[in-house]
Protein backbone atom coordinates (compact mmCIF):
# COMPACT_ATOMS: atom_id res chain seq x y z
CA UNK A 1 0.00 0.00 0.00
CA UNK A 2 0.96 3.78 -0.61
CA UNK A 3 0.58 5.74 2.39
CA UNK A 4 0.92 9.95 2.04
CA UNK A 5 3.61 11.26 4.44
CA UNK A 6 3.81 14.75 5.54
CA UNK A 7 7.58 16.17 6.13
CA UNK A 8 8.30 16.42 9.21
CA UNK A 9 10.17 20.23 10.08
CA UNK A 10 12.55 20.07 13.56
CA UNK A 11 12.15 23.97 15.49
CA UNK A 12 14.95 25.19 17.50
CA UNK A 13 13.79 22.63 20.55
CA UNK A 14 14.13 19.72 18.29
CA UNK A 15 10.80 18.55 18.57
CA UNK A 16 8.92 17.44 15.81
CA UNK A 17 6.38 19.71 13.87
CA UNK A 18 4.46 18.88 11.35
CA UNK A 19 3.32 20.86 8.05
CA UNK A 20 -0.41 21.28 6.82
CA UNK A 21 -0.88 19.51 3.21
CA UNK A 22 -1.67 21.38 0.75
CA UNK A 23 -4.47 19.71 -1.42
CA UNK A 24 -5.37 21.08 -4.74
CA UNK A 25 -9.45 22.58 -5.43
CA UNK A 26 -11.74 19.91 -5.72
CA UNK A 27 -12.98 20.28 -8.93
CA UNK A 28 -16.79 19.35 -10.11
CA UNK A 29 -18.67 19.36 -13.12
CA UNK A 30 -21.99 21.24 -13.48
CA UNK A 31 -25.04 18.98 -13.24
CA UNK A 32 -26.52 20.88 -16.19
CA UNK A 33 -24.00 21.42 -18.94
CA UNK A 34 -20.97 18.97 -17.46
CA UNK A 35 -18.55 21.55 -17.98
CA UNK A 36 -16.45 22.06 -14.72
CA UNK A 37 -17.18 24.60 -12.11
CA UNK A 38 -15.04 27.87 -11.55
CA UNK A 39 -13.85 27.89 -7.86
CA UNK A 40 -16.67 28.44 -5.39
CA UNK A 41 -16.08 31.94 -3.89
CA UNK A 42 -17.52 33.98 -1.00
CA UNK A 43 -20.48 35.08 -1.40
CA UNK A 44 -22.84 37.96 -1.02
CA UNK A 45 -26.25 39.47 -0.83
CA UNK A 46 -27.54 35.44 0.33
CA UNK A 47 -29.53 34.40 3.50
CA UNK A 48 -26.48 32.24 4.76
CA UNK A 49 -23.15 34.39 6.14
CA UNK A 50 -19.97 32.51 5.01
CA UNK A 51 -21.76 30.40 2.04
CA UNK A 52 -19.45 29.52 -1.16
CA UNK A 53 -20.53 29.40 -4.75
CA UNK A 54 -20.37 30.45 -8.02
CA UNK A 55 -21.60 30.77 -11.69
CA UNK A 56 -21.67 28.27 -14.27
CA UNK A 57 -21.29 30.09 -17.67
CA UNK A 58 -24.55 28.23 -18.82
CA UNK A 59 -26.48 30.23 -16.85
CA UNK A 60 -26.52 27.56 -13.98
CA UNK A 61 -25.28 29.55 -10.11
CA UNK A 62 -23.57 26.58 -7.60
CA UNK A 63 -23.52 26.91 -3.92
CA UNK A 64 -21.37 24.21 -2.08
CA UNK A 65 -23.07 23.02 0.98
CA UNK A 66 -19.96 22.03 2.51
CA UNK A 67 -21.35 19.83 5.59
CA UNK A 68 -24.09 18.08 3.73
CA UNK A 69 -27.10 18.75 6.84
CA UNK A 70 -27.72 22.54 5.62
CA UNK A 71 -29.36 22.05 2.01
CA UNK A 72 -32.22 24.16 2.53
CA UNK A 73 -29.78 26.86 3.45
CA UNK A 74 -27.84 25.80 0.67
CA UNK A 75 -30.84 26.38 -1.78
CA UNK A 76 -31.84 29.54 -0.55
CA UNK A 77 -28.98 30.87 -0.97
CA UNK A 78 -29.11 29.50 -4.85
CA UNK A 79 -31.90 31.09 -5.42
CA UNK A 80 -30.70 34.79 -4.30
CA UNK A 81 -27.65 34.42 -6.18
CA UNK A 82 -29.58 33.43 -9.15
CA UNK A 83 -31.80 36.15 -8.84
CA UNK A 84 -28.80 38.50 -8.13
CA UNK A 85 -29.42 39.03 -4.83
CA UNK A 86 -33.33 40.38 -4.87
CA UNK A 87 -34.00 37.57 -1.78
CA UNK A 88 -37.52 38.91 -2.09
CA UNK A 89 -38.04 37.39 -5.71
CA UNK A 90 -35.85 34.11 -4.74
CA UNK A 91 -38.64 33.25 -2.17
CA UNK A 92 -42.18 33.88 -4.49
CA UNK A 93 -40.00 31.46 -7.14
CA UNK A 94 -41.93 28.19 -7.67
CA UNK A 95 -39.94 24.82 -8.20
CA UNK A 96 -42.34 23.17 -10.59
CA UNK A 97 -42.58 26.41 -12.95
CA UNK A 98 -39.31 28.74 -11.95
CA UNK A 99 -36.42 27.24 -11.83
CA UNK A 100 -34.68 23.56 -11.82
CA UNK A 101 -32.61 21.97 -9.17
CA UNK A 102 -30.20 19.64 -9.25
CA UNK A 103 -27.42 18.21 -6.30
CA UNK A 104 -24.61 16.62 -6.90
CA UNK A 105 -21.94 14.95 -4.30
CA UNK A 106 -18.88 16.76 -3.61
CA UNK A 107 -15.52 14.97 -3.42
CA UNK A 108 -13.10 12.55 -4.89
CA UNK A 109 -14.38 10.27 -7.56
CA UNK A 110 -12.34 7.63 -6.12
CA UNK A 111 -13.85 7.72 -3.08
CA UNK A 112 -17.34 6.54 -3.22
CA UNK A 113 -19.62 8.40 -0.35
CA UNK A 114 -23.02 7.88 0.16
CA UNK A 115 -23.73 9.02 3.37
CA UNK A 116 -26.51 11.99 3.61
CA UNK A 117 -24.21 14.12 5.47
CA UNK A 118 -21.56 14.21 2.45
CA UNK A 119 -20.47 17.50 1.19
CA UNK A 120 -22.63 18.87 -1.72
CA UNK A 121 -23.32 20.86 -4.85
CA UNK A 122 -26.42 22.45 -5.25
CA UNK A 123 -26.93 24.11 -8.48
CA UNK A 124 -30.17 26.26 -9.75
CA UNK A 125 -30.89 26.96 -13.18
CA UNK A 126 -33.95 29.44 -13.93
CA UNK A 127 -36.41 28.35 -16.44
CA UNK A 128 -36.95 31.35 -19.50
Amino acid sequence: MNFQTRPVLYTMQGMKKRRKLKMPPIQAGCPFCWEWLPPAELLTGVFSAGSRGGRCPCGAVFVVDETGRSGGAALLDALALACDGDLDRAQKLDSKKDYEVKTKPLGSQRIQNHSPAAPKIWAVRLKK
